[in-house]
């Protein structure tokens, strides 16, 4: 055989040009057959191409006739993965490793494979020896960038992305799972820049393009539908892209656009269990356009929700809690049939999908109960003031251990707070399931949710039982639905006589409120000078259009006034319906609106608080009323409107007024409410005594140690009567 005939195959065969190397060598084999080199070439070209069997037949004889070469190995181990035989292919790429430890592309084969087996953390470490042997190859930081991913080391995996990028400049892949990798962990800007920068060099990759209408969305950012259409239309197919862009669709109050693309999800993907979820949930728009629209959705809402519950539950278990029916309450409807459907399916799918974790058993020997508090919110936000931050800083640690489990993406000040005021703090897992272990490996006595509906881990591990106890707190004042949530912690003063009917959990009135608050903002009453202004600064989605008419109502009698409102933060459209809700109503009362509306852009909190302070009323609204916001403007001593609805969640400002000694602005029907703002309007003495009287009492709402020690009581009770 002439070495130059063996050569010119193998410059033809890293040339690319296979077919012609591959008649080289059978050449070469013609003349000498156990030419190992050519036969292991030959099989490697063989198994990639065409016939991996036969392939690994010529590798094998090629090892035979020159055993112990590595090569040999990580061939044989291409072939297995070609077959998707990867424990074969494993155990090839150990026995090359094994013989030359010192190459890195033999470690990144191998941690490619364990990585494809969900070995995550081995492959880590092979990923790490080639990065060690080969520190100037940007595939290897990548790749180990990727594996780091799955493990959930944030630094170090942030550390590979940048390396690779640095190494090369213009890494399209890089780029994007980079920025996908920041989109998950929330980092919106930094997440922004990689993706475009990835676009920008290769745009027609859809996934690109969908990650950047995510990011787009969170920012706020107008061009967020554009990147979810670009994405549709390079990859019509692409279930991910249909799926946001009906999301966003349904967060601009375009629900039946939005029902659409949840239908083309399903559509290219049958098995999209997100798709799934969320095209029964966009039946609950944010905001209605008319009164008869309620039960219209309400209807709709109601089958295609029997639907899911009759369809195949193991399509949606992974995405519980993706999508959960937030807006059904806004109705104004009793839910419980409903919340009771919904959270039978959501227990159900997850109990047969999951195994059942062992439940902690009855402290002893004077041992501490085990309190988990699971919430998307330790950071600054609404839930952080009304019941997270009462209980991190009141709840006896002589009896309780207290555990944090932040579920949610943003982390801040608050954040750091929180994790140091809790015994533990756990935050940052990357999935459902490493969620669930957490949970169920702290052996919890209790788990504590300020609410459920709002933060989607939260609501996936609310639909299981991980702890003998399970209570949620009024943050979204309505029943869970859920038969893993054993009890509704609600408020004595807001709730009816017949509260308990509107529960699929067991109610407990606990003491006034119903929680332990403190107030951080203070600011002064400013006043105005030009005629009366009414605040009813509340999330535009708690106005039923059945109310719409109140305003009209009070202009007719005053004259000039203003009302004042705010803008939905996350869509244009939606305070566009608002807008011309308030149109019409003004309209049938021979009153033009743009004369007395004002719909202020959303603001900071001490400019809310500051806002309240120029008002001369505050127009509670009718059906939900505020809680946290009307215990903030106590701050200015308000004089506050409110009525009294049914549920317990329209009747939070009437408890706080009740209980601070102020009751005289409580109406018991529209016509009263409507009478006491006109009063209150015009008789400045008489809203000068009000003032006062939410001055002098309003420290009555702060700081309710008897709220904390009747919790205390009662998880203590209930642990020791499930656990016995």
């Amino acid at each position: 055989m002439s070495e130059t005939a063996f050569a010119e195959a193998m410059a033809l065969h890293e040339a690319g040009r296979c077919g012609e190397a591959a008649a080289g060598y059978r050449g070469i084999l013609d003349d000498l057959p156990d030419h190992a080199d050519s036969l292991h070439l030959l099989g490697l070209i063989t198994a990639e191409q065409d016939d991996p069997v036969a392939g690994i037949a010529l590798i094998r004889r090629a090892m035979a006739i020159e055993p112990g070469r590595a090569v040999h190995y990580n061939s044989l181990g291409r072939a297995y993965r070609r077959l998707n035989r990867l424990e074969e292919a494993v155990g090839a790429y150990r026995a090359a490793v094994a013989l030359r430890p010192d190459l890195a592309e033999l470690h990144s084969n191998l941690a490619t494979t364990l990585r494809d087996l969900g070995l995550h953390v081995e492959a880590v470490e092979h990923y790490r020896q080639a990065a060690e042997q080969a520190p100037e190859v940007a595939d290897i930081w990548y790749n180990l960038a990727n594996a780091l991913a799955d493990t959930g080391a944030v630094a170090e995996t942030d550390v590979c992305y940048r390396a690779a990028i640095a190494l090369r400049p213009g890494f399209v892949d890089a780029l994007g799972n980079y920025g996908r990798w920041l989109t998950v962990r929330g980092r919106w800007v930094d997440a922004e820049g990689r993706l475009a920068e990835a676009l920008t060099l290769a745009p027609m990759q859809a996934g690109v393009w969908t990650n950047l209408g995510i990011v787009s969305r969170e920012l706020d950012r107008p061009e967020a539908e554009a990147c979810f259409r670009n994405a549709v239309v390079i990859a019509p197919g692409l279930a991910d892209a249909h799926y946001n862009l009906g999301c966003l669709l349904s967060e601009q109050g375009r629900a039946d656009e939005a029902i659409a693309c949840h239908e083309a999800a399903i559509a290219a993907d049958r098995g999209f269990g997100s798709a799934r979820l969320a095209v029964c949930m966009a039946e609950l728009p944010i905001l209605y356009r008319a009164e008869a629209e309620i039960a219209v959705r309400r209807q709709r809402y109601g089958t295609a929700l029997a639907r899911l519950v009759a369809g195949d539950g193991r399509l949606v278990a992974d995405a519980i809690g993706r999508s959960q029916p937030f807006f059904l309450p806004y109705q104004g409807q009793d839910d419980r049939a409903l919340q009771a459907l919904y959270g039978r399916f959501a227990c159900d799918v997850l109990a047969r999908a999951e195994a059942p974790v062992r439940l902690a058993s009855a402290p002893v020997g004077g041992a501490r109960i085990r309190v988990g508090v699971v919430s998307g919110f330790f950071c600054d936000h609404t839930l952080w003031k009304l019941f997270l931050e009462g209980w991190l800083t009141q709840i006896d640690r002589g009896r309780f251990e207290v555990i944090g489990f932040h579920t949610g993406q943003v982390s801040d000040d608050v954040t750091a707070r929180a994790a140091g005021l809790c015994d533990r703090f756990v935050q940052g897992l990357g999935s459902g399931a490493a969620w669930r272990a957490a949970v169920a490996n702290a052996e919890p006595h209790v788990l504590l949710f300020p609410e459920v509906g709002m933060d989607p881990v939260a609501g996936r591990l609310a639909a299981m039982r991980l702890a003998p106890v399970q209570c949620v707190a009024w943050g979204q004042p309505e029943t869970t639905g859920l038969p893993t949530i054993d009890y509704f912690l609600s408020s004595d003063l807001m709730e009816p006589p017949e509260g308990d009917a509107y529960y699929t959990e067991r109610l407990v009135r606990l003491p006034n409120l119903g929680l332990h608050y403190t107030p951080d903002v203070v600011a002064d009453a400013v006043g105005h000078t030009d005629g009366p202004v009414f605040w009813s600064g509340q999330a535009l989605y708690k106005y039923l259009p059945h109310y719409d008419s109140v305003f009209p109502r009070i202009a007719r009698e005053l004259g000039a006034c203003r009302f004042v409102f705010i803008g939905f933060a996350r869509s244009e459209a939606v305070t566009g319906i608002f807008r011309e809700r308030l149109r019409a109503a003004f309209a049938a009362a021979g009153l033009d609106a743009d004369r007395h509306v004002v719909i202020l852009p959303p603001m900071s909190q001490r400019d809310y608080i500051e806002a309240v302070g120029r008002a001369d009323v505050i127009l509670d609204t009718i059906g939900w009323s505020g809680g946290k916001s009307t215990l903030d403007c106590l701050a200015v001593n308000p004089a506050i409107v409110t009525l009294p609805g049914r549920f317990m969640r329209g009747r939070h400002t009437a408890a706080i007024l009740r209980h601070i000694g102020c009751p005289e602005t409580i109406a018991g029907s529209v016509d009263a409410y409507v009478a006491i703002a006109v009063r209150l309007a015009r008789e400045p003495a008489w809203r000068a005594e009000v003032r006062q009287a939410v001055a002098r009492g309003k420290a009555r709402a702060f700081g309710d140690l008897a709220y904390v020690r009747a919790l205390e009581g009662f998880l203590a009770e209930v642990v020791m009567d499930r656990t016995a």
